[in-house]
């Protein structure tokens, strides 16, 4: 049950992190204006739920980014691998094998600005419900 409710997050973080790879090396060619796509990717893992409840995003969000920053760190390192040996002909260790600690506050990095950005959807959701809910009570009232 709770992994049916997952199978969506889990979609999106990959999907997410191939796109915010591509994207960020191609128009940013890795700077720090990278930075807004693990914030957007949060953001649309929030918006991806179903839920009402601010406490009931947080374990979802919590997973989603964590698979987002380790699926974004494996994808940019794979990528640096195989245009050193293919393209450069260089001699360039995998980074995840040769030096882990480095790999996980990579990872983790880009975990957090995830979080970040979903805890700026919840917010933003929450906005959206009051907003809504409001709009409602205004439509009841014309009504009767």
């Amino acid at each position: 049950m709770y992994i049916k409710k997952l199978q969506k997050i889990i979609i999106v973080a990959v999907i997410s992190a191939v796109i915010s790879v591509i994207a960020g090396f191609w128009i940013f060619e890795m700077d720090w204006p990278f930075l807004p796509f693990p914030l957007l990717a949060g953001l649309i893992i929030v918006f991806v739920q179903k839920e009402k409840i601010s406490y009931k995003f947080l374990d979802k969000l919590f997973i989603g980014a964590l698979i987002f920053g380790f699926s974004t760190s494996l994808l940019i390192f794979t990528r640096m691998y195989l245009f050193s040996v293919f393209i450069y002909d260089a001699d360039f260790p995998f980074w995840p094998l040769y030096n882990p600690k480095e790999y996980l506050i990579f990872s983790l990095v880009f975990s957090f600005v995830n979080f970040i950005g979903g805890l700026a959807g919840i917010v933003l959701k929450g906005f959206y419900s009051i907003i809504q809910s409001h709009n409602q009570q205004k439509a009841s009232k014309n009504f009767k």
